[in-house]
């Protein structure tokens, strides 16, 4: 029984272990407040030649950010056409040396559109993303579909299904190649019952990923041909100062995600939710450091 005993302890230690072991704290060097006059959500971030873009799911824009004093405006660069007929949709955002690629959750695809705002088109064609992540158990909840994107190598992708379960889908859109998986084992600790769930992805510098729920940014590696989780960075100590926090803070808003090096910008969907103090419901960026 005494082994019983000792053996369940070390059990529970080892488990909370697990979910601690890799966290590492992040430090707030800087909150900008972002205006989003009262329409704008932003919902991916990428930094190019050292200016940071983000799109919005309620828009078909590109927003370059303009830094001022404690202030981010959203200037709008290209206006993005729509031949949908419908809302695009837009999560995620990313680039190469020629194009932005943004992700777009209700379609299932990729548009890739020139740094001046020509040459748009949609990878891939059909709905073979979505069709190969059905097979795979992925996109079975409404509104828990693509958040993230990354570029891998030349015309290859790394994209991240949100929630429930949550997943990744590699693609080549050199051949229409992929390969989908579920990763739905929480690596950080997920309160409040909150699912676990992937947002914005980053290559500038390494592979990362938003574990948003858990306030948790997280490197990637690939392990026996999957990316997995392998360490991580918590930021819930700074997100929930009395200066920073939502009124609704039942799930997680961090959506875009860039690592440079030992720094970490995330940029926040508001979800057009009013701060704690009740005077405004802007987004926040927020510059942070390992």
């Amino acid at each position: 029984m005494k082994n019983i005993i000792s053996w369940l302890i070390l059990s529970v230690v080892l488990t909370a272990c697990f979910n601690h072991k890799f966290h590492n704290q992040l430090k707030l060097i800087k909150a900008y407040e972002v205006e989003t006059n009262n329409s704008i959500e932003p919902s991916g971030l990428t930094l190019w030649d050292g200016q940071f873009y983000t799109i919005s799911d309620k828009h078909n824009v590109i927003y370059h950010l303009l830094f001022k004093d404690d202030k981010v405006e959203l200037e709008p660069i290209i206006y993005i056409e729509n031949d949908k007929g419908m809302k695009l949709d837009f999560e995620g955002i990313t680039h190469d040396e020629e194009f932005f690629y943004l992700v777009s959750e209700m379609h299932f695809q990729i548009l890739k559109i020139a740094k001046d705002g020509s040459n748009q088109s949609w990878l891939p064609l059909d709905d073979i993303l979505k069709i190969k992540g059905r097979e795979v158990g992925l996109f079975q909840t409404r509104n828990g579909y693509f958040e993230g994107i990354c570029v891998l190598d030349n015309n290859q992708f790394l994209l991240a299904a949100e929630r429930q379960p949550r997943g990744f889908v590699e693609y080549n859109a050199n051949n229409d190649e992929m390969k989908a998986y579920k990763m739905n084992q929480a690596v950080f600790d997920y309160q409040y019952q909150r699912s676990p769930d992937f947002t914005g992805l980053s290559c500038d510098n390494g592979l990362y990923v938003l574990d948003r729920n858990a306030y948790s940014v997280a490197k990637l590696k690939k392990v026996k041909g999957k990316y997995t989780e392998i360490k991580g960075y918590g930021y819930e100590h700074i997100i929930n100062q009395e200066s920073l926090k939502y009124q609704d803070m039942k799930y997680g808003h961090a959506e875009g995600l860039v690592v440079d090096g030992d720094n970490v910008y995330i940029v926040l969907d508001n979800n057009r939710n009013f701060h704690q103090n009740g005077i405004t419901n802007n987004s926040l960026f927020l510059k942070l450091k390992k």
